[in-house]
């Protein structure tokens, strides 16, 4: 795992511009896709008009929780806040997975009761689906370039999400060029219902990510790697053990992490106390946003050791 070095305030204001950037495309896309839905009457637009109103919800929600998983610990929250951004990615999964059921059933109503689906306007909608690709390409492309730039777990998540959009607008104009050019009329509602089950699928996605953070997972194994390197790197540090971490949101370097080390039972304490910090520090100049917490034990102590990582 590649960890970029950034400051909270830098990738408050990366993650702030994302998401302007993201809401002023969603709210375009939104105008355009009401005005070709009620043109057309295409089950295809209506289910795009749908995810772009989810997308709104997920931009605006981003955006205010993850301002607040940025705030400082208080005295009431002395871990942060940092639970709240995969709080506001498990809600997002929820109405993401309500509203793509709505729209399958309307599609299973469409498919079933009226066999003679028809497009009118159909150009407007190709016209429109065609917009919505370009413009979720280029959003993509951008959100790539944040997720790099911050190592952000909601730029990431954000990125992947409007991937899922990209493929969903796609088939949305394959469907659309069905209609119009094959003369299969159930391809608006069988697309609608493609695209909804699709984005159902990629809510497994969002719910396995802000689950793990919100029961207190462990860190990726990659970035334990790093940090065990860098305890190992200590040259009085004989080794370690009960290592305990968890992600605390917004970017993959902000965590807790708890660690016996071990230590030859000849040095003092306050020299254990120094090789504590000495570690400590090592690790925060990696990490700056993390918040580690060390216990010395004297190597020759043996002592029930409930995980062994090294």
């Amino acid at each position: 795992m590649t960890y970029v070095n950034i400051s909270q305030i830098e990738y408050g204001e990366k993650i702030k511009k994302s998401s302007l950037i993201t809401l002023g495309v969603v709210l375009f896309l939104i105008i355009i896709k009401t005005f070709a839905y009620f043109s057309t009457g295409s089950i295809i637009i209506l289910s795009l008009l749908a995810d772009s109103f989810f997308d709104l919800i997920i931009t605006l929600t981003t955006f205010i929780l993850v301002r607040i998983s940025l705030k400082k610990n208080t005295n009431e929250y002395r871990f942060g806040y940092g639970k709240v951004e995969a709080l506001s990615a498990f809600i997002e999964g929820i109405v993401i997975s309500l509203i793509s059921i709505f729209i399958l059933y309307m599609a299973y109503q469409n498919f079933f009761t009226e066999p003679e689906v028809t497009i009118i306007n159909s150009e407007i909608a190709i016209l429109v689906t065609a917009i919505s690709i370009f413009a979720t390409l280029m959003l993509v492309r951008f959100q790539t370039k944040i997720m790099k730039d911050t190592a952000s777990l909601s730029a990431e998540s954000e990125k992947l999400h409007y991937l899922s959009d990209l493929l969903t607008n796609i088939a949305a104009f394959i469907g659309i060029m069905l209609v119009m050019f094959a003369d299969f009329s159930k391809a608006d509602p069988l697309f609608a219902a493609i695209i909804s089950v699709y984005m159902i699928y990629t809510t497994i996605a969002i719910f396995q990510k802000s689950i793990a953070v919100l029961i207190d997972r462990e860190i990726d194994d990659d970035l334990k790697s790093e940090i065990f390197d860098i305890v190992k790197s200590h040259n009085k540090v004989l080794g370690f053990h009960d290592v305990r971490t968890r992600q605390s949101g917004s970017s993959k370097g902000k965590f807790f992490m708890q660690m016996h080390i071990e230590v030859s039972e000849h040095v003092s304490l306050e020299e254990s106390h120094n090789i504590a910090d000495q570690v400590e520090e090592n690790i925060l100049d990696k990490f700056p946003d993390a918040q580690i917490l060390l216990h010395v034990d004297p190597s020759h102590i043996v002592e029930k050791k409930e995980f062994v990582d090294a």
